[in-house]
């Protein structure tokens, strides 16, 4: 099932779309087809556009100062931050997005909540350790007590972290919890949390879009925003399916 959650989104996504309209212009043998794949190319390859794209969705959840957050029972810092590879003396562990991580620990040290939760992300195919496990470990290192920091079971994707997370919370009598999460990401991920009848209170990381002024490097394709924009496109995508899903 989580090997279609990540294949499906790829036929439907910006890069599908180019390449499908790619193949629609050979096997028809038109030009138009060729030509709005070229424009969806060149105008989701704007810095301007993939900005845009990263504002609209990020808008619903800004930055919000930690004197401003609740103090629920808990933290919960969902997976998605760790990268790696397999070395000759074992696997090495990269960060990607580190900023959920140190807000969690920062939230828990402000005294907002006494217990940091943390998912164990990781995929079928994964020779890494789940992600949670090594979060613990550095929480652990920075000062945080054994009995603080909790552990989600096994989980592939947002959905599954709910379901973990719930049975995680009725295990140790607690009953809501601050979603740390991206904040592009909260919009689904709360939603998916709610659905399992989990009370959160959602605060924003990782933010991408900033607020830098215009200049005119915005109005030159490169490949960086085509990345950024199918990103985004993707997170709308997902969006839908789950308030489809949910309606």
């Amino acid at each position: 099932m989580i090997c279609l959650h990540k294949i499906v989104p790829l036929i439907v996504s910006l890069l599908g779309l180019i390449v499908g309209l790619l193949l629609l212009a050979l096997l028809l043998k038109r030009y138009w087809p060729f030509y709005w794949a070229m424009a969806c190319l060149m105008i989701c390859s704007l810095p301007l556009i993939a900005h845009s794209i990263w504002k609209g969705l990020e808008s619903d959840y800004p930055y919000l100062p930690i004197s401003q957050v609740p103090k629920p029972d808990a933290v919960l810092v969902l997976s998605g931050m760790l990268g790696g590879f397999e070395s000759e003396y074992g696997y090495v562990t990269e960060w990607g997005d580190p900023d959920r991580f140190f807000v969690g620990v920062q939230l828990v040290y402000s005294g907002k909540a006494e217990r940091l939760i943390f998912t164990r992300g990781t995929m079928p195919w994964n020779t890494a350790p789940p992600e949670g496990e090594i979060l613990k470990q550095k929480a652990l290192e920075i000062g945080k007590l054994p009995d603080q920091v909790l552990l989600s079971s096994v989980v592939s994707n947002t959905s599954e972290e709910a379901l973990a997370v719930k049975d995680l919370m009725a295990q140790h009598g607690l009953s809501d919890i601050i979603l740390v999460t991206p904040s592009f990401h909260i919009p689904r991920a709360k939603l998916l949390f709610d659905q399992v009848g989990v009370k959160t209170y959602p605060y924003p990381t990782d933010f991408k879009a900033g607020n830098e002024e215009m200049d005119w490097l915005d109005f030159i394709p490169n490949a960086d925003a085509f990345r950024n924009s199918s990103v985004g496109i993707r997170e709308y995508i997902g969006r839908l399916y789950y308030w489809f899903k949910f309606a």
